[in-house]
């Protein structure tokens, strides 16, 4: 895919914590470096039913193998755990996200709202967890879905296929004897069908994004409506012929439902007869963890919200439009998606013999296919019973089908992530420029969607856990910000603390917190990839904030009032504009001014500006100030707040008074901080080494020589 471009700061920015309403903004100047990269807006919206095919891409080609894993897990209870995951997919995911679309309408989803409701490095810790997990599920998405794609080629009964991949494998063989011996031996465990078969699917995947498409274009959504069309269309023929023989013959659920309350849920397995419907969910609840795969989608689904239109005279800043459309789009993939995995589950546990579903080349994880093939059932009669269509050219459309909404949903996801990702890095301060501009972030998931699939190869089984981890933290991040806001909201107006969160939101996380902890304990490849990804997120973050300390990072002021303008552009049209930065909280200002003239040596003639800085939140990396500046005790005093470090906010108003009018000097007096502890609060709270770091982030300016302000400290 080509490089992303990466959304505005503006589409997650938390709202100011000031009680003023700014009124108008200042740009900061042309010559300011780094500023943070913005995205064009998006080139156009669609009607909702076309978004919902584009987030069916990812929801609804999980039927490909959803099924079949469910018997894997399951047995014969895959049907009624299948019950577990629709209830849970519309009574706990879908208010979630019903309420995080009206929380974060630009797109941002659960990471926008988290980032909002936990500020501070505590919140940015979390945030880089969560973004850690997420590249987990963009890797691994991709993966998952190119390994699942493969078995549907390779297994498929189609001689023509078949033959096909004989020929290709033989050529393949020879061309690898020809190497030389270390790269044999480096390939042996590599080298199979199935694994050459995932890595040309990737291929042709990475292919498709670099040459077709630039985001989700309306070529691509078209092609995407297709694609759902004619996959949904075959998927529910299958489904509902399946059901058509089911209720034709009765005995086989008959028998089915017998060995439910039997125990004799899988082959080999000892059967113990279940003694009432408190056991059977007993049963049913352990197993739901490796089942929820079935739950995709909902975040992508956020992700892609600026794509869905709204009305035309919806308020950008709360397009209610735009969030009832995109809570359309949540109901109808939750309740499809529901439907669709109750039949299909139904149908394949009970009209597909055990052994079929649990050996790898016939139905497992293709059990759909299985069926559109043919195959044999689990009473003797072959499956073209269901219907003449059902066979071999039926089965080969339904395979193409397959695959292609499988390799769609991969690069969906995997361009909507890498839209997701680098907007927050480049907020926490971890991404320069060059990585924008080359597309860095780009290359390094390809690569590692390559390396991992080389890694596992066949093994479907581990890149399904490292998914699975990457989907439930992804769903748990949601419920916790969920629940966080609803908390601040209900507290602001008095909320008794037991009715501050709603029993719903509680009950979602707990249920996605223990089913990522069961995930991880089964299977800890996801846990041990997310760990990496944070271990090197961290570092990565401190390296580079301590490196980029010292760029100016300043996006513009805002003002918070008409008066503040106009004084502000009297100031950089004044003759001889003379700063002191004085402490917030310091009210003796006749007393500073006398102590700033007497060190200073400066005439009681020469006029002076007082000027005061205020952290607010030290983790941000850019910022974006408010200005005030009133009169107090005779004295005219610049309040600067919603700043992300002092220094940062200093220089910036010197180098802004500066652009226009004569030079201003900046007077500050000397500190007897510690010097190493005085760097370290700059770093971590914005508020240390104030003079020598005005000082340095003046003289790196890039700004005239002659414009550059004075910095004297006595």
């Amino acid at each position: 895919m080509p490089a992303p471009t990466t959304p505005s700061r503006e589409s997650t920015e938390p709202p100011s914590s000031s009680s003023e309403p700014p009124s108008s903004s200042s740009e900061p100047p042309s010559s300011r470096p780094n500023p943070t990269p913005d995205t064009p807006p998006t080139p156009f919206r669609a009607a909702w039913p076309w978004v919902l095919c584009v987030v069916g891409l990812d929801y609804l080609s999980t039927l490909a193998y959803q099924p079949s894993i469910a018997f894997s897990a399951a047995g014969k209870l895959a049907p009624l755990v299948t019950i577990l995951v629709a209830a849970v997919t519309v009574f706990l995911a879908l208010p979630i996200y019903w309420y995080i679309a009206g929380r974060s309408p630009k797109g941002g989803g659960s990471t926008a709202l988290l980032e909002r409701v936990v500020p501070g490095w505590f919140g940015k810790l979390l945030l880089l967890v969560l973004l850690s997990f997420g590249a987990v599920d963009l890797v691994f998405t991709r993966t998952f879905s190119a390994a699942t794609a493969a078995e549907h080629i390779t297994h498929s009964p189609d001689p023509g296929w078949q033959r096909a991949l004989d020929s290709a494998h033989r050529s393949g063989e020879g061309l690898r004897q020809q190497l030389p011996q270390w790269m044999r031996n480096l390939s042996d465990g590599a080298w199979n069908r199935q694994t050459v078969v995932t890595l040309i699917v990737l291929i042709i995947g990475t292919v498709v994004g670099v040459v077709f498409f630039k985001g989700y274009t309306r070529n691509f959504v078209r092609l995407a409506v297709l694609t759902v069309f004619v996959y949904l269309g075959m998927t529910l023929f299958i489904i509902g012929s399946g059901a058509v023989y089911l209720i034709e013959h009765p005995q086989l659920v008959d028998a089915w439902w017998a060995d439910v309350w039997a125990g004799n849920w899988k082959p080999g397995m000892e059967a113990k007869p279940v003694a009432g419907w408190g056991a059977m969910l007993g049963h049913c609840l352990p197993l739901f963890p490796a089942l929820a795969l079935g739950l995709s989608g909902f975040e992508l689904a956020l992700m892609a919200m600026p794509l869905v239109r709204g009305k035309p005279e919806d308020d950008p800043e709360k397009p209610r439009g735009q969030i009832r459309n995109t809570r359309i789009v949540l109901t109808m993939a939750a309740l499809t998606m529901s439907a669709y995995l109750l039949g299909s589950t139904l149908v394949t546990t009970v009209l597909i013999p055990p052994s079929a579903l649990s050996t790898g080349g016939q139905a497992k994880y293709r059990a759909l296919a299985y069926l559109a093939h043919g195959g044999k059932l689990s009473h003797g009669e072959p499956g073209t019973v269901l219907g003449d269509t059902f066979g071999i050219t039926f089965g080969a459309i339904y395979d193409v089908s397959t695959v292609a909404i499988l390799a769609l949903a991969g690069l969906s996801f995997a361009m909507t992530l890498s839209l997701w990702i680098p907007p927050y890095l480049a907020r926490l301060g971890m991404e320069f420029h060059w990585s924008v501009r080359f597309g860095f972030l780009v290359y390094l998931f390809t690569a590692l969607k390559f390396a991992v699939t080389a890694y596992y190869g066949a093994d479907v089984d581990a890149h399904r856990a490292a998914y699975l981890t990457g989907m439930l933290a992804v769903f748990g991040f949601g419920a916790f910000a969920a629940a966080v806001d609803v908390w601040q909201k209900r507290a602001r107006f008095g909320w008794r603390k037991a009715f501050r969160v709603p029993p719903l939101f509680i009950l979602a996380l707990v249920v996605f917190a223990l089913s990522l902890t069961w995930v991880i304990y089964q299977r800890p490849i996801g846990a041990a990839f997310a760990g990496g990804f944070i271990l090197v997120t961290v570092v990565v973050s401190i390296m580079s904030r301590t490196w980029r300390s010292t760029e100016l990072r300043f996006d513009g002021f805002v003002f918070a009032d008409k008066v503040t303008e106009h004084e502000w552009a009297r100031l950089k049209a004044s003759d001889y504009p003379m700063l002191i930065p004085i402490r917030p909280g310091q009210t003796d200002l006749k007393q500073k001014e006398i102590e700033a003239r007497t060190r200073h040596r400066i005439p009681g003639t020469t006029p002076i500006m007082l000027i005061q800085a205020e952290i607010a939140d030290p983790s941000e990396f850019h910022q974006k100030p408010l200005v005030r500046i009133a009169r107090e005790n005779g004295r005219v005093v610049i309040h600067i707040t919603r700043c992300c470090s002092v220094p940062h906010a200093l220089a910036a108003a010197a180098l802004e008074i500066g652009s226009a009018g004569a030079v201003p000097e900046v007077h500050f007096g000397w500190s007897a901080e510690n010097p190493v502890t005085a760097n370290l609060h700059f770093v971590m709270f914005g508020s240390g080494n104030v003079p020598w770091m005005v000082y340095t982030l003046i003289r790196r300016a890039n700004v005239a020589e002659e414009r550059k302000p004075r910095v004297s400290v006595a």
